[in-house]
């Protein structure tokens, strides 16, 4: 049997500053390995294009535009995972995108409330349409006591968010309503504001630690996701694989009310309107009240673990040998 080898491609500089969507490429190319396929990050490691028999790009960043025309001229199929959701501001982008859309074979999303949300602002694009699914990976299933967490930080009475600081994540509206609970917020993330990192911590105080990284997928994130009284995440997008892997390790979950909420979570998630500080706020009370009640959630999720969740994007490459 012949495996496909794939080249995976973002936008330039989207290593500089590292997020969920950077962390989940790594995954998908350790997952396409540990199946048998050659899948490398493009860089100054990877082999040359004319050894690859597939593109997969993440992302619809403008600076990832310019490698991907380069790499189309190599008559590879080029299999375009947006990674976007698009809202009213991006309209002045909407050109750039389409020109990722005609020279990509295949589009794929995470969720069907993804590409129903990309089809709104290209409708005439469904044919190209494909749905595959998250990637967590499965040590997320795995119990780490709480204590190697609050030993190392001091802290076992905390609330917990894992993500890239900015003002489209919403962290200062959170940082507003969880004063007064009792309860400390972590945020565990790099910056892309500094300004906005700064009103963050000028408004949290003592009340707000921030971690510029954990290692990811260790037993020290576990822990830190074990001993949390919750989960939260009201981003202004729909929260991310992150808050999959926290409801895998057994979190209550405080996350923004979009559709991909809703098809993710159900009735399993606690969600809140995150332009509004009440319903932020409602929505941790209610979290600090409930029982870690958590079998029913951690079972809804597990077919989102890898390597089982990506079968439907192997089936795809594969067919491209």
């Amino acid at each position: 049997m012949s495996y496909p080898r794939v080249l995976i491609t973002t936008y330039h500089q989207a290593f500089l500053v590292k997020g969920g969507g950077e962390h989940e490429m790594f995954s998908i190319a350790g997952a396409l390995k540990e199946q048998g396929l050659i899948a490398d990050i493009y860089g100054p490691y990877s082999r040359s294009i004319e050894n690859y028999d597939a593109i997969l790009h993440f992302s619809v960043h403008g600076g990832g535009l310019e490698l991907l025309e380069y790499a189309n001229k190599y008559n590879k199929p080029i299999f375009l995972w947006p990674n976007v959701w698009l809202t009213e501001k991006d309209l002045g982008s909407l050109d750039m995108i389409a020109r990722f859309v005609e020279i990509s074979h295949r589009l794929l999303f995470k969720s069907q409330s993804e590409m129903d949300n990309f089809c709104t602002y290209f409708p005439e694009v469904s044919d190209k349409c494909y749905r595959i699914s998250v990637g967590a990976d499965p040590s997320y299933l795995q119990y780490s006591t709480p204590d190697l967490f609050s030993s190392l930080q001091g802290q076992n009475n905390y609330a917990i968010w894992f993500g890239i600081i900015e003002p489209n994540k919403n962290q200062l509206n959170v940082v507003r309503a969880m004063k007064g609970t009792g309860t400390k917020l972590v945020l565990v993330g790099n910056c892309r504001d500094q300004e906005y990192l700064d009103r963050c911590v000028d408004e949290g105080g003592d009340d707000l630690i921030v971690l510029p990284s954990l290692p990811y997928r260790s037993q020290l994130v576990r822990s830190a996701l074990s001993g949390a009284k919750f989960y939260i995440e009201v981003g202004h997008e729909p929260p991310g694989l992150s808050a999959i892997e926290a409801g895998l390790s057994g979190c209550n979950l405080v996350l923004s009310d979009s559709s991909w909420s809703r098809e993710h979570f159900g009735y399993q998630a606690i969600l809140v309107d995150p332009n509004d500080i009440t319903s932020i706020k409602n929505g941790i009370e209610r979290a600090l009240t409930c029982e870690r009640e958590t079998s029913d959630l951690v079972s809804s999720l597990r077919k989102y673990c890898l390597p089982d969740s990506i079968s439907p994007l192997l089936e795809m490459l594969e067919d491209t040998v």
